[in-house]
């Protein structure tokens, strides 16, 4: 039921009957095979030799739209994540070179700055902390206080619970480490250069959390406003900076003496607080284009395995296609 032809490139081109198969659907059968198992890839013999599900051509129609809509939606949701994502970083960059009044600029080592911002070492901005040096990649049972590391932080600056570690703490030292919300973790090292700098509010129950010495925590005192901080700090590791600066040895690093000594650019706390508002709507939005986009992936993944397997039929399907796609109309 397969014909295939060797493309211009050696690409494999495949053709199905059309006696049997629409098109479309049979995209979307090729595309749930490679899925299951990244063997047809390579081994073009075992695709062939695939018994694949072949309802009548009125249900591929419909199995078709239904997965081309969820497809559209989450395309829409990658142009709202890049158009975000650029106007974000626009903003950042006017903000934190130019301020809010408009003042004229200096250049520094890490960049232009308003010129009636004080630069001042890190350290006044507040107690920089190490986190509990010890093995706990292992430590998966949930005993003990949950252990941030450095893979819980994204390069989004967030905090990402999916894999956790865990450490009983036992010594004084190991209790100074608990977190407290508005703390600031900063991924000071790591195998991947792009990661260091990367850095998170801690906005979780407090006492319930730890951390690991490859992230400092920094606590931020009243005359800075840890949100701008927040965003300054994320801010400098795009624009390169941490990778300009840095030692290196096996592993990136940045650690507590290079970062309380790293020279920073900073305004006012009210001038602080202004520009941190400005910032958090986009950031907001840009969080929920990203959140909404993996539900709808994870929403196509379940479909194409579900409609394409036949542990789902299309009568049984009942979310709101046009409002996710109102475009899409059905053949």
């Amino acid at each position: 039921m397969i014909e295939d032809t060797i493309g211009a490139d050696g690409t494999k081109v495949l053709s199905p009957n059309p006696e049997y198969f629409e098109p479309r659907y049979f995209y979307f059968q090729l595309l749930s095979l490679n899925i299951q198992n990244r063997q047809y890839n390579r081994h073009f013999k075992l695709l062939k030799e695939k018994i694949l599900v072949c309802p009548d051509k009125l249900e591929q129609r419909k199995i078709a739209y239904i997965l081309s809509t969820v497809q559209k939606a989450i395309e829409q949701q990658d142009k709202l994540i890049k158009t975000t994502t650029e106007l974000k970083k626009a903003l950042m960059q006017k903000l934190f070179t130019e301020g809010l009044y408009g003042k004229k600029q200096t250049k520094t080592d890490f960049g232009y700055s308003p010129e009636n911002w004080i630069i001042q070492p890190f350290e006044n901005t507040g107690e920089v902390v190490y986190g509990i040096q010890a093995a706990v990649a292992k430590n998966l049972k949930p005993i003990g206080s949950k252990i941030l590391t450095n893979k819980n932080i994204t390069l989004d600056g967030k905090i990402d619970l999916e894999k956790l570690n865990y450490f009983e703490l036992s010594t004084k030292r190991h209790f100074q480490t608990i977190l407290k919300k508005g703390d600031l973790l900063f991924n000071w090292r790591s195998g991947s250069k792009e990661h260091v700098g990367k850095t998170a509010i801690f906005d979780l129950k407090e006492g319930e959390y730890t951390h690991s010495s490859f992230i400092l925590r920094i606590h931020v005192n009243q005359h800075h406003h840890n949100v701008f901080l927040y965003y300054y700090l994320n801010f400098l590791r795009e624009t390169g900076y941490y990778q300009k600066v840095q030692t290196y040895s096996i592993n990136a690093k940045f650690n507590k003496s290079a970062i309380n000594a790293m020279p920073i650019a900073l305004p006012e706390k009210e001038e602080q607080i202004k520009i941190a508002y400005i910032l958090s709507p986009i950031y907001k939005k840009l969080e929920r284009h990203k959140s909404k986009k993996q539900t709808l992936t994870d929403l196509f993944k379940t479909l194409l395995h579900e409609l394409m397997t036949g542990q789902r039929r299309v009568n049984e399907i009942d979310f709101g296609l046009r409002k996710l796609s109102p475009k899409v109309k059905q053949k």
